[in-house]
Parts: C-alpha cells; structure tokens; sequence
C-alpha cells in the first residue's frame, strides 16, 4: 500500500494538469473573493470503508475555480471534462442544473467540477486509499495557479 505523502503529491499534480486546460489566468482556490462565506477546508483525511477499517485513510480536497463567470462556467465545465477524458479518465456528466461532471483514475483518484446555479465552479479531488499510519507529506496549497504554457 502506498503512502498519503505519494499520492497527495499525485493529487496535486492531477489538479496542476487539469488546471493547463483552463483559460490563462485561472487558479483553484479555498477561499473565493466573491464568496466570502463559502470557505473551503485544506483538506480532510478519512477513514476508508465508512470507518470500518482503521488501517487505510483517504484524502479529500475542494477548491473554487478562479476566473469562470456564469456566462463561460459551462465552458470551464466542458474544458476541464475534455481534459479529463484525453487522459483516459473513466467521466460522467450531469447536464441537470447543477451542472457537474465526474472523472476517475484507473488508479483510483476521483474528482468533480460543478457549476453552481449562479455560475460559481468548485472542483474536488479524492486520493486512492493509503496506510493510516502513513507519513502525510506537505500541506495542499490555499491557491493553485494554472501553469504557464508556453508558445510553440
């Protein structure tokens, strides 16, 4: 069994790619300007299989997604569901309002992006299961900025 420092940096190395598919300028934040009391937490490390076994832990993450309005939050939704399916990430997609869509990993992460109802993004991140007595590895970042991609 791997180690939660292995696959936090594995989360947020899958959130950073993700992020390459939005428009310049966009960013995965815990706190967003916009919604001062709609904080998210840095992260919850859980039990797996609903407490019943005290050995494996996960870890799961939520962000807001700087830069989406409500006029371009279905096109951070179709982005980021297009990235996610070049990777050959198993998706689905909900197109009811809410809009959201869901993406897992052959190797078992799991993530969402959902457009709330009035244009606001968030996307969340699930790492694989890990020893609970594992090392936790470096704390997640409050702000992920999307890389720079350069011209070619």
């Amino acid at each position: 069994m791997t180690t939660q420092a292995v696959v936090r940096a594995r989360l947020l190395s899958h959130f950073t790619e993700t992020l390459r598919a939005l428009p310049s300028g966009s960013a995965l934040v815990l706190r967003h300007p916009d919604l001062p009391n709609a904080v998210f937490h840095s992260g919850l490390t859980l039990a797996d299989d609903y407490g019943r076994d005290e050995t494996r832990r996960f870890f799961d993450i939520a962000y807001w997604v700087l830069g989406a309005t409500a006029e371009t939050s279905g096109q951070y939704l179709d982005l980021t569901m297009r990235s996610w399916r070049a990777r050959g990430w198993a998706t689905e997609f909900r197109a009811n309002p809410p809009s959201a869509g869901y993406a897992r990993t052959s190797d078992g992460y799991g993530f969402a992006i959902r457009c709330s109802i009035n244009g606001y993004v968030s996307m969340a991140g699930t790492t694989p299961v890990f020893a609970a007595d594992s090392p936790e590895g470096d704390p997640f970042p409050c702000r992920i900025d999307r890389p720079v991609v350069a011209a070619g």
